[in-house]
């Protein structure tokens, strides 16, 4: 593009991906001598006198930086500023305002409502509803369901979450492949059934090959010969890492198995003889807190007695994981990855690695469809939010409303909604609360509990984030990263058995 720049020529190039990739950007200014310039503004007779020197300007963006270089303008010798309101307004002067308008309540429902989805499943699984909150982008969590069925019905259904972190190339190595290496083990495309301790080997044998290759392509990447996108390709789902968290439902024994790595939470809910919803764990969290894990990382590296500091290994709130070779290759790989591919700087005091696995600790559970049993699947940014037991609670109140035993979901949940939104203008109907400290709210009060969501999972992620306090909702979606992965950060996956 070419146009005319103080009867000089600027020539301006850009050129931007249309599929994921760098997007380039480059302006180029050329010297010129120097110009005294006069120009009048609308609205006044003042004339401006500027004396400007050309000047060579090279801004190149690529990717995610900016690299600028230029020789600039000569100060200039008058350059007046406006004298009253009315003719900044004729300059074309703008007063500041934020950038970042506050979120309104239709706002905010449509950014909670943007990922989520709901499937009807068959056999004892009547539906699944899930949704996704993220609180950055791209985001680094990633979601998978996958099901067979032959002229009987359903045969299993298999669900994964996968909580990603340092980036999203490892959760979504776990999304595309994760699901293959588990059909392969179980043998669950030939119909053999397995043995419950069988399947549990199968499983335990899925996650560890796929974590084994995802960590031995990446070595290779990195002490082999290799061209810079090939090397990067192959190591970026070792640089960075993933939780995971699977049900394996099997319908013909009626059991569930829940394979955990890191502390993404699957509880059960179930109603007791009295009729009341209870929480039942079907995993546990692996992280720096959970004295098991402490225990069995003292034992296998008895010589470092402080590699876990405030609940971190290492820094890393999670004792199992996928990817993150951080915490698994020697300091020698390690050096060599950031010496010849940008890698990450080394955790120390990096003494006797791995630190961490992705051997999953696995459950298997009875299934009662006679007292309504739900199982909810979710990253831990729920759980900072909500307690099991107030989850699964929410998930009750949901079902007194929603009879999913004799209605389909919605063909397209995302543009069902509540009855009622609020008017956007929060201020014409609230006054804020004088010193009011935010960062104080833990959990959401159980009276701004509210059942206006079509998809269950929704429901919990909109009571999680505020619910009925309009006033949390709208804060909690107006914030951009990275403030907003301090403030949201919710996936969960119910799934009804009822």
């Amino acid at each position: 593009q070419l146009h005319s720049n103080f009867r000089g020529t600027s020539i301006h190039f850009e050129r931007y991906a249309q599929t994921p990739g760098p997007s380039v950007s480059v302006r180029l200014r050329f010297r010129a001598p120097y110009r005294s310039i006069s120009e009048s503004s609308s609205g006044h007779d003042r004339s401006k006198s500027l004396l400007i020197r050309r000047s060579v300007v090279a801004t190149i963006l690529l990717g995610g930086f900016a690299v600028s270089y230029g020789v600039f303008p000569a100060k200039p010798r008058a350059l007046e500023s406006p004298d009253s309101e009315e003719e900044a307004q004729a300059w074309g002067y703008q007063k500041y305002a934020p950038v970042n308008s506050p979120r309104s309540l239709v706002h905010a429902d449509g950014m909670l409502r943007w990922e989520e989805g709901s499937q009807t499943v068959g056999g004892s699984v009547l539906r699944t509803d899930h949704v996704q909150v993220p609180s950055n982008f791209p985001p680094e969590d990633m979601l998978m369901q996958t099901k067979a069925t032959d002229d009987a019905g359903l045969l299993w259904l298999i669900t994964g979450v996968f909580d990603g972190h340092a980036g999203v190339e490892t959760a979504q190595a776990l999304q595309q492949h994760l699901i293959h290496y588990l059909i392969r083990e179980l043998k669950a495309d030939t119909g053999e059934l397995l043995s419950s301790r069988e399947a549990d080997q199968a499983i335990k044998r899925a996650f560890l090959d796929l974590d084994r290759e995802i960590m031995e392509v990446a070595r290779q990447a990195v002490e082999e010969p290799r061209f810079l996108a090939d090397a990067i390709s192959e190591i970026g789902p070792a640089y960075s890492g993933s939780c995971a968290l699977i049900s394996y439902w099997n319908e013909e024994v009626k059991e569930v198995k829940v394979a955990c790595v890191g502390d993404s939470r699957a509880v059960l809910g179930r109603r007791n003889d009295a009729g009341q919803w209870e929480a039942i764990p079907l995993s546990i969290d692996q992280t720096g807190r959970n004295k098991s894990e402490v225990a069995r990382l003292e034992a296998d590296h008895p010589s470092e007695p402080d590699m876990i500091q405030k609940g971190r290994l290492l820094g890393l709130a999670v004792t199992r994981a996928f990817g993150d070779c951080r915490w698994k290759w020697s300091r020698e790989i390690q050096e060599k990855a950031r010496n010849r591919f940008f890698g990450p700087n080394l955790r120390e005091p990096l003494l006797t690695p791995p630190y961490l696995t992705a051997d999953p600790v696995i459950t298997t559970t009875q299934i009662d469809p006679d007292r309504g049993d739900f199982i909810i699947m979710a990253s831990d940014g729920l759980w900072d939010l909500l307690s099991s037991e107030k989850a699964v609670d929410l998930v009750g109140r949901w079902m007194k409303v929603h009879d999913v035993a004799s209605s389909s979901p919605s063909a397209d949940l995302a543009k069902v909604g509540p009855d009622v939104l609020a008017p956007n203008d929060l201020s014409e109907r609230m006054k804020p609360v004088p010193d009011m400290k935010y960062t104080n709210r833990k959990t959401t009060a159980e009276k701004d509990f509210v059942v206006v969501d079509e998809n269950a999972a929704t429901h919990l992620a909109r009571n999680a984030l505020g619910g009925g306090n309009e006033d949390v909702l709208t804060g909690m979606f107006t914030a951009g990263p990275p403030l907003s992965r301090e403030l949201r950060y919710v996936m969960s996956f119910p799934d009804s058995s009822a």
